[in-house]
């Protein structure tokens, strides 16, 4: 009887926040299809403003994607409006209605608009198909504007769940099942989540009282899945332990396979109580790959979230570089997968050769924009790399000056506790102000210098400097040819590279070609040449000056370790 009386309680409480209020968007979701493909229709209520025109955020671009509109299919009024009008360019729509409408209703259907193999690019936009979805919430559920206005962004969200099979897994960002209130919260928030469903597996975790959840689907060809639930459990553990902070009481991640012939990706994103990750499904991806990859998205939690940048990507430097520094330190400092101290002076020395060896190795930080590092590997990648090297060299200096007292660990410690207690976001002066709090000289000529101008860090004094022994040369990554700007043809060829040698020659049609940029990984291509084809294979190799830490034990103590 007193579970009856639970269970009504507990229906009557979700009833009552489903009621349309001035707070509360109420969404209710179904299975639906178009032209017998498989779709998503989502029905949206809400209270109005007083006004005669509501905005419905829904992004047409985000995430490098464009023509997010295009998922949107049957877009209609259900009740209280007059008209929809379409914003692709400003990205939202316009809802004309009366002043007076005390309700608003609207429906549409989510239908994937990308075809072929799943692949990392195609994982970004809405998958929906017969057996799963996976769709990040900005392009899943409009929002008006004026409910966010008229709350000061701190806004109530209902979620039913209809008509899907007892046997399909519904989880998200904000827990599962098919009824859930989300609030109050934000439309950042809101809009930075991911929502599952189908035949995923779930798996569930408890560590300091909080709940982790790892949904993932799909036969894993490389592992299986304790092996990653138990690499997830012990670096939240960890990570959580490092930032005095077990407060997050709900977490999911989610792990998606996707196709890949040759060689192997994975691509993750953190997110509001989630991060959801991407990754090839075949023999050639490695598990302290994924390791690499829980331990930097899951970072992220504090280094792009609790410490917030103050402009995106003029601190992304910070938010991936100094990520990208500590998903080292965290899986060595705590044998993650048996990893260890060898793993971050590896680790490190491949940011090292990654960033002297990248074609924009001198950009200016402000060279780092919106555009550059969603279309360019070369800039996407450069603050992971600058930063996780100004990550260190900072340590070593704090470690120095205060012989091993401090370190950048209680830095990192000191700016969490700023943005959790005042709020602060981090910019430049901010960092510079907090930073040389733990230094006796002024870092910010050297940060002016190697941060902001991009001016190349000297590394071989500033190992000398730290007492650190290192070998002043080292084996890279070096394609030997470049492409013409179609990537189609061979556009010159070094005469002293491996390439070279192994027969690859300017004006070659490259019809098929396999490499990773790792010059421990054999690189195959098939090329065209006076009608013939030709297979080539080669280490993509070079030796260049770029000195290497060594793993002694004499570096290690100095390392901290």
């Amino acid at each position: 009887m007193k579970k009856i009386l639970v269970l009504l309680a507990i229906t009557a409480l979700f009833l009552s926040c489903n009621s349309t209020t001035t707070d509360t968007l109420n969404f209710v979701i179904k299975p639906s299809e178009i032209n017998e493909k498989p779709a998503l229709e989502v029905t949206l209520s809400f209270v109005p403003s007083d006004s005669t025109a509501t905005v419905l955020l829904f992004q047409d671009q985000g995430w490098g994607q464009e023509n997010l509109h295009n998922l949107v299919h049957n877009l209609r009024i259900e009740e209280g409006a007059n008209e929809i009008i379409q914003k692709k360019e400003k990205d939202h729509y316009v809802i004309k209605h009366e002043a007076s409408s005390e309700k608003i209703t609207i429906s549409y259907t989510l239908l994937q608009d990308t075809e072929g193999k799943l692949n990392t690019e195609k994982a970004i936009r809405p998958i929906i198909n017969e057996d799963y979805f996976h769709i990040y919430s900005h392009n899943f559920f409009m929002l008006p504007k004026s409910v966010i206005d008229q709350t000061g962004d701190s806004f109530n969200v209902v979620i039913e769940w209809q008509e899907f099979p007892e046997s399909y897994a519904l989880q998200n960002s904000f827990g599962g099942g098919i009824a859930q209130q989300i609030g109050p919260i934000s439309e950042a928030e809101f809009h930075s989540a991911v929502f599952v469903g189908g035949d995923f597996r779930i798996y569930e975790k408890t560590i300091e009282g909080n709940k982790v959840v790892f949904a993932t689907r799909g036969e894993w060809e490389a592992f299986n899945d304790n092996d990653i639930v138990n690499v997830l459990e012990s670096t939240l553990k960890a990570q959580r332990d490092f930032w005095e902070d077990h407060s997050q009481e709900y977490y999911l991640v989610s792990m998606i396979p996707t196709i890949q012939e040759q060689g192997y990706s994975f691509h993750g994103t953190g997110l509001t109580n989630s991060f959801s990750t991407t990754v090839s499904n075949n023999e050639f991806v490695e598990i302290e790959g994924l390791v690499y990859l829980f331990n930097h998205e899951l970072q992220h939690n504090w280094t792009g979230k609790v410490i917030e940048n103050a402009n995106e990507e003029e601190q992304y430097w910070f938010s991936e570089g100094f990520t990208e520094y500590y998903t080292f330190r965290n899986i060595a400092a705590n044998g993650i997968y048996e990893l260890d101290e060898a793993y971050f002076v590896e680790k490190l020395n491949e940011n090292v050769k990654n960033l002297v060896s990248s074609p924009v190795l001198a950009a200016p930080n402000s060279e780092i924009n919106y555009e550059n590092f969603w279309s360019s590997y070369d800039y996407s990648k450069l603050p992971y790399f600058r930063g996780s090297v100004f990550a260190f060299i900072l340590d070593m200096k704090i470690r120095q000056e205060s012989n091993g007292e401090k370190s950048l660990d209680d830095l990192m410690l000191r700016i969490k506790e700023d943005a959790v207690s005042k709020g602060i976001k981090l910019d430049h002066d901010y960092f510079l102000e907090t930073t040389n709090e733990f230094l006796s000289n002024d870092i910010t000529p050297f940060f002016e210098t190697h941060i902001v101008e991009g001016k190349p860090f000297d590394l071989e004094s500033i190992y000398s400097e730290f007492g650190l022994e290192y070998n002043a040369s080292s084996e890279v990554f070096d394609l030997g040819f470049s492409f013409d700007d179609d990537r189609k043809f061979v556009a010159a060829v070094d005469e002293g590279s491996q390439a070279f040698d192994a027969g690859i020659r300017e004006g070659d049609k490259v019809v098929k070609l396999s490499y990773m940029r790792d010059h421990r990984k054999e690189a195959e291509f098939t090329v065209l040449r006076d009608g013939k084809e030709m297979n080539i294979k080669y280490f993509p190799v070079n030796q260049a000056n770029i000195p290497q830490l060594l793993p002694f034990e004499s570096n290690l103590q100095k390392l901290g370790f």
